[in-house]
């Protein structure tokens, strides 16, 4: 089972790390110094994703709708995923580790975490993804093009077009993400919507495709993932339920 959690891990992590703000320049009012030392004072925020993973030449695909909040501050997070087949609830307390699939909890600890045994140390990351993005960011190798303003849930905000720098992207993703034998990264549409007013990013959407070698076994798998951030700074409550608590007394 925990081989299942690690595969679940190493997906939606590498997915959250590639839609992380990898902003590279300015133009058209747009500053990139502003947009990154604005991520560095977000503490808490809410999200919601969609991310569709198939594999080309054949009908293997999986949609994976997602929502959560992250309390960076006090280091909560908490991160429900489901697809048609798996529906998994996964707590983030501290530096322990709480994941729920077919009513049972699991419950991993600090020590698991940073030695990767649960294949989902990963995850930890999430809620310092801001922070993970700046060595991308500082990158001469990534540019952008602003096309333009567009509104996303009634802010208004730079519409920027990204293309990352594809090493600092590869080694940020292996670094942090536990997934396994990536060789080459390549994205085709990476857009990135920015609050004027916050410097926030607000909106981000990608295509991409990621070829990976395990065991002399190669695989291509394509992706298109969205993602919305609410609440940015906005006072959120994570706890963890009263039932995995009773299951790990």
């Amino acid at each position: 089972m925990k081989q299942g959690y690690a595969i679940l891990g190493a997906i939606v992590v590498a997915g959250m790390l590639l839609l992380s703000g990898c902003i590279g320049s300015d133009g058209g009012g747009f500053v990139v110094n502003k947009v990154v030392e604005a991520q560095k004072n977000v503490k808490q925020y809410t999200f919601e994703s969609e991310t569709i993973y198939k594999v080309p030449g054949t009908e293997a695909a999986v949609t994976m709708p997602m929502n959560g909040k992250v309390d960076v501050e006090n280091k909560k997070m908490y991160i429900n995923i489901s697809t048609a087949e798996l529906i998994v609830e996964l707590y983030l307390i501290g530096g322990e580790m709480y994941i729920k699939q077919a009513e049972q909890w699991i419950k991993m600890t600090k020590s698991d975490l940073e030695q990767g045994r649960s294949g989902m140390s990963g995850f930890e990351d999430l809620a310092k993804q801001y922070e993970k993005t700046v060595e991308i960011l500082k990158s001469s190798q990534t540019k952008i093009d602003v096309v333009g303003e567009e509104s996303v849930d009634g802010v208004v905000c730079y519409k920027v077009n990204v293309v990352p720098d594809a090493e600092k992207l590869k080694e940020q993703i292996s670094k942090n993400s536990m997934v396994p034998g990536i060789e080459t990264i390549n994205v085709s549409l990476y857009t990135v919507y920015v609050d004027k007013a916050t410097n926030f990013i607000k909106k981000e959407d990608a295509n991409f495709d990621i070829d990976i070698s395990v065991q002399g076994m190669k695989m291509k798998i394509n992706g298109q993932m969205k993602f919305v951030y609410n609440g940015i700074n906005k006072q959120i409550d994570i706890q963890l339920p009263e039932e995995p608590k009773t299951q790990h007394q």
